[in-house]
């Protein structure tokens, strides 16, 4: 939901309209595919698209305008935030049910070379994620995470006075820097990917085994690791709700104006012309 924000309002329509386009061009940095395998990928991201469009967006409107309710209303809870998020990775669970078929029906017209050519980008994209947001000292990391913050909630309710911002700051330099860790489970997400696209099960072997890996990419982390997470996503949604408490009505409004825009825009492109 804070990404559709930071799109910006009025490119909504349209960058939803082009995400075909988008992800397709996204995965051809991955691999290099036959016309055959290329014209399969574009029906099947387009079919799984309208999917989402006729299936999706209007509980993203929905969920939006329940959260644009609460900030108006200075009625925000840490409860309700809990529920907006729990709803968010339902739908998200969802949507990886629905695609699962078709990502496992992709990855089976697959050769080896194909397969090892996508874990080794995998890799390369793994070191540039690192060089940017991780690989820094202690200090830089909490610093990177402030800013970015701040910036985030910038564009979101407009310009934060220096106390908003040093209640962002405040939140923010007491999450746990859990970046090793982050980036040990995304390679182990990705050698147990290989290790599936390598065996090739049959189906619906592959499917089932596949969408576990996508559901729960996170299976094999540490408890403590989960923990942390977990602690972290309090303190941000703790945060959230203590910086909701501050906003100006000039910011209650800017905030109000952009996401009952956004809901509607969602509405549209869904097919609902309430």
């Amino acid at each position: 939901m804070l990404c559709i924000f930071l799109a910006g309002c009025s490119a909504t329509r349209v960058v939803y309209n082009q995400l075909d386009w988008v992800f397709t061009w996204y995965l051809s940095d991955f691999f290099t595919l036959d016309d055959e395998q290329e014209d399969w990928l574009d029906a099947a991201v387009e079919r799984n698209i309208e999917w989402h469009r006729r299936n999706q967006l209007p509980a993203y409107a929905q969920l939006l305008r329940e959260i644009e309710r609460g900030v108006s209303s200075g009625d925000m809870t840490l409860d309700s935030l809990e529920h907006h998020y729990t709803n968010f990775i339902v739908l998200w669970d969802e949507f990886v049910v629905q695609v699962t078929p078709d990502v496992a029906a992709f990855f089976l017209t697959l050769s080896q070379a194909q397969v090892e050519e996508f874990i080794a980008n995998l890799e390369e994209s793994n070191q540039e994620l690192w060089e940017e947001y991780a690989g820094k000292t202690p200090e830089e990391r909490k610093k990177s995470r402030q800013d970015g913050g701040i910036k985030a909630f910038d564009r979101i309710f407009g310009s934060l006075s220096s106390e908003q911002e040093d209640l962002v700051r405040s939140y923010q330099s007491s999450l746990h820097d859990v970046s090793l860790e982050w980036m040990a489970s995304r390679r182990q997400w990705q050698q147990d990917f290989r290790a599936l696209a390598l065996e090739r099960p049959p189906e619906p072997e592959f499917s089932n085994r596949l969408t576990d890996l996508l559901l729960d990419p996170n299976g094999k982390d540490s408890l403590q690791h989960r923990q942390l997470v977990d602690e972290n996503r309090r303190i941000i949604m703790t945060m959230v709700i203590a910086l909701s408490e501050e906003l100006t009505d000039k910011q209650r409004k800017r905030f109000s104006k952009r996401a009952k825009k956004i809901s509607r825009n969602l509405e549209i492109l869904s097919g609902q012309k309430i």
